[in-house]
């Protein structure tokens, strides 16, 4: 599946990924208190400091402390922002791209604001900033903030790819394949896929998978293509291991085991509850005692 904007600093992912259970509405009031003023309680005294005084990495910091809820300070987004925006406004690089993040996800859906996320992304993109690259490329790959234009997100992949990302690799390769801003050209997907399957991308490894099983972009080859799917399935990919189940299934490049394919259906099914149906339906066709070795060997990893 194609990759959406997802992808932060470890910073940002902290500050988004907290609960929202733990979030508090805080009065706009709050907002202009925290940035006016320095008896503010909570935050470092020193960074607050250098921060109203205009330091462009103090702000950010104080950007940081109130997207996140640090020091005390309660879990505020808007007041984030602020001090985001005032970051951004010197050029720093990581709080335009956070404030892209911030503006398309934020847990306060009052601040959304898809226009001004890909405006953000697209100036720490001109920057160079590799994360935001692949944020702009995949705004104008799905319409976010701007109108969808296919060719403009290769651009912008091509130049996150000339920077070994494995997201833009991914994308480029899914682009190939699908014909999306580029002729379609399986073989330069198989390419371009395995230049990210090769860094770990998962979702790239089980493309790989299925287009050797498939014969799409070069001769089909089980025996490769089972290769990719574990390394995919290693990381957890529970569609790749449901296509190592199917070749046990099927004798595709293994020997035929109806046991190994619900072992694997089952751990698929472990992950995604969406596979339940069809591991269930395949240990109706092995044995009860087949079954629980199979449960003991799933406990046991």
């Amino acid at each position: 599946m194609k990759n959406t904007v997802t992808a932060a600093g470890f910073a940002l992912a902290l500050i988004l990924n907290i609960s929202a259970a733990a979030s508090a509405e805080t009065p706009a009031a709050k907002e202009n208190a925290a940035v006016e003023s320095p008896a503010t309680a909570g935050p470092d005294k020193a960074v607050l400091e250098r921060a109203l005084k205009g330091d462009a990495a103090a702000q950010y910091d104080m950007g940081v402390v109130y997207g996140m809820g640090k020091d005390g300070v309660t879990r505020d987004h808007r007041a984030a922002i602020t001090w985001f925006l005032k970051a951004a406004a010197q050029g720093h690089v990581d709080a335009q791209y956070d404030l892209g993040m911030f503006y398309l996800f934020s847990e306060d859906e009052s601040l959304r604001d898809a226009t001004q996320s890909a405006r953000w992304f697209l100036e720490a993109a001109n920057k160079g900033d590799t994360r935001a690259q692949n944020a702009i490329a995949a705004a104008y790959s799905g319409g976010q903030g701007v109108d969808k234009n296919d060719a403009e997100a290769l651009r912008w992949w091509r130049k996150a790819a000339d920077k070994k990302s494995a997201e833009a690799q991914f994308n480029i390769g899914y682009a190939y394949l699908l014909g999306e801003g580029v002729a379609a050209a399986p073989a330069d997907a198989l390419r371009w896929l395995t230049l990210a399957g090769d860094q770990n991308h998962t979702d790239a490894q089980y493309m790989l998978g299925r287009m050797y099983i498939e014969g799409v972009g070069a001769d089909a080859n089980p025996a490769l293509a089972l290769r990719w799917l574990h390394r995919a399935a290693d990381a957890r990919h529970p569609a790749a291991m449901m296509l190592i189940g199917d070749a046990y299934l099927d004798g595709h490049g293994v020997e035929k085991s109806d046991v190994e394919a619900y072992y694997w259906y089952a751990r698929a099914a472990d992950i995604d509850n969406a596979f339940n149906e069809e591991r269930d339906a395949l240990a109706e066709k092995i044995s009860p005692k087949d079954r629980v070795d199979v449960q003991k060997r799933l406990i046991q990893r």
